[in-house]
């Protein structure tokens, strides 16, 4: 695992909407986006090649302070709709072209404070195991997605007709890709300009670390089970 040159990618823009700020709100007395940072570092993967892009001088200098590498402030424009995580690792490879010879990219994003080192050391031996082009972690859905509903004119439309009658314990467990963490082959990347290179793997990650933080809902419910419970060492 150690004999690939890996490169990690960290995505942060101030311009989020539902919650402002989001990736600088605080849990345990750190921002949000120290987690990913952290994990990363822990992981031993990358080296000291951990970068976090944004267009904000803010979260460029807190970014810096835990040590990941942030030498550019992105066009403000990648911040915004149409523009996703794809558009801003082509800005990167486009800004630092040197990393386009590296072997992999592992995106983390930095709404997922409960992530640990673990997650991001499975997900690369599940990658490079399996010989694999593209992998996105995964966490088991609340409710199984088979007995979902559609509602129309307020009335219920079984996705699933056949399914809807099932207990969920007779159904196969349904699972959502959660963003958390993406490994691509960097060649594959640049070539299809998207992280869904089919056939993709999956790490199957924890719920109780799956949280994603876009709202003040899920920004309490995190900041509550973090904060009554020894997730992290209180240094580094």
């Amino acid at each position: 695992m150690t004999t690939f040159r890996n490169v990690c990618l960290i995505p942060a823009k101030a311009a989020s909407t539902r919650l402002k700020k989001k990736n600088i709100l605080t849990i345990k007395e750190k921002e949000l986006i120290y987690y990913p940072i952290h994990a990363a570092r822990e992981s031993k993967l990358f080296g000291e090649d951990i970068f976090v892009s944004t267009e904000s001088e803010e979260i460029r200098e807190i970014a810096l302070r835990y040590r990941a590498k942030s030498p550019y402030l992105r066009e403000e424009r990648l911040a915004h709709d149409p523009f996703g995580v794809v558009d801003v690792a082509l800005d990167f490879f486009e800004k630092i072209p040197l990393y386009k010879n590296h072997d992999n990219i592992c995106i983390l994003l930095s709404t997922f404070p409960m992530i640990l080192k673990e997650d991001i050391e499975r997900s690369f031996e599940i990658f490079t195991e399996g010989n694999h082009k593209c992998l996105m972690s995964v966490s088991e859905t609340d409710h199984n997605a088979l007995r979902s509903v559609f509602v129309r004119e307020k009335t219920i439309r079984p996705l699933f007709s056949d399914k809807i009658f099932k207990k969920s314990q007779e159904l196969e467990k349904t699972y959502r890709v959660n963003g958390a963490v993406a490994v691509i082959d960097i060649k594959e990347f640049l070539e299809s300009k998207s992280y869904y290179i089919f056939p993709v793997a999956a790490y199957v990650m924890p719920r109780e670390r799956s949280i994603d933080i876009d709202t003040e809902f899920d920004y309490r419910l995190a900041k509550l089970l973090m904060e009554h419970q020894d997730y992290f060492a209180s240094g580094s």
